[in-house]
């Protein structure tokens, strides 16, 4: 019954051994696969953190950009509404200009009427005073008649309404040189503008619009890099995690390996220990048959001496003592 059970303790042991042997190559394995999986990772944040600052990067340049932008955009703004109120300024002109060109037309007409009225010919305001107060003057110290008298008076009237006449003359032109020369001033003020404005537009409103719409293209472009990098960004953070949940399940795996690795020997060593018992089992009950095997012969020998030494033959002493001591034993 020992042999058998020691046999079968041995066959389970070599059984739960090459189990072990199993089991521990399996953890290596999951441990390299957990090890390649945690090299991987490691390559991933490192790569994940260069994007992270390419990203960081590239969103501060879109802030410069932006603040450049809204820069050239409130020159552009400041531009437009420089040459709006040049424009306006222009109107403003152009409508000043017509009312006095409308004006001098209207003087130039009536001045055609005064010069009719006067018979078309230039008058001498000068020399018309003059002979009015000469009249006047021989009037006051010469006898006149009733005749002369209203000969006189309407000398004097002709005369004075001819005075008027040149004075509203004088007038009229004086106002409509003014006017023109108003109407110069004006007009050379517009072209001042109107030059302005296209220096405005050429030189400056045009350039800071080139250099918005580059600025716009910068922006796009960096807009775009940004959009991938954030889709990078994310990809290697959904790897992240996946190795991550990876290397927890290796882990998990090697945990439940080595968990049944332990129980795996805790049994090996059960089994060793019954093994060894059942060993000990057996030597004792081996020795025990060697003993009794022993004290068999010398019972035998010791009852051959007694015969010979019976029948007068020499013994040897011992093995007549080893029948005493087998008795002494018995009992």
């Amino acid at each position: 019954m020992s042999i058998i059970n020691e046999e079968e303790l041995e066959s389970r042991i070599r059984e739960l051994s090459n189990e072990v042997l199993r089991i521990r190559e399996l953890i290596e394995g999951k441990m390299r696969e957990r090890d390649e999986l945690r090299n991987e990772l490691g390559k991933v944040r490192e790569e994940l953190s260069s994007v992270i600052n390419q990203l960081n990067s590239k969103r501060s340049e879109l802030a410069g950009v932006r603040e450049e932008l809204n820069r050239l955009r409130k020159g552009r703004d400041e531009y437009v509404n420089m040459l709006r109120q040049l424009r306006d300024r222009r109107s403003e002109l152009l409508q000043r200009i017509k009312e006095l060109i409308e004006k001098v037309k209207k003087y130039r007409e009536l001045l055609k009427v005064v010069n009719d009225l006067v018979g078309g010919k230039p008058v001498d305001r000068d020399k018309l005073k003059e002979l009015i107060e000469k009249l006047e003057f021989e009037h006051e110290i010469s006898p006149t008649d009733p005749e002369k008298e209203w000969e006189f008076f309407r000398t004097i009237q002709q005369l004075e309404r001819e005075l008027n006449a040149a004075e509203v003359l004088t007038r009229i032109k004086d106002y409509i040189n003014k006017t023109s020369q108003e109407i110069e001033r004006l007009r050379n003020e517009r072209i001042e503008l109107g030059q302005r404005m296209r220096d405005i537009y050429t030189n400056s409103l045009m350039n800071i619009k080139a250099q918005i719409q580059e600025l716009k293209k910068k922006r796009d472009s960096i807009v775009n890099e940004i959009v991938q990098l954030k889709s990078k960004r994310d990809s290697l953070k959904a790897r992240r995690d996946e190795l991550k949940t990876q290397i927890l399940k290796k882990s998990a795996e090697i945990k439940e390996l080595r968990d049944k690795l332990r129980e795996l020997n805790d049994e090996i060593n059960k089994y060793q220990l019954l093994l060894i018992a059942a060993r000990k089992s057996k030597n004792l009950a081996t020795k025990k048959q060697e003993e009794e095997r022993l004290r068999e012969e010398a019972r035998k020998k010791a009852e051959e001496s007694l015969q010979r030494l019976m029948k007068g033959e020499r013994v040897d002493l011992n093995y007549l003592l080893g029948l005493g001591l087998e008795d002494n034993n018995e009992k």
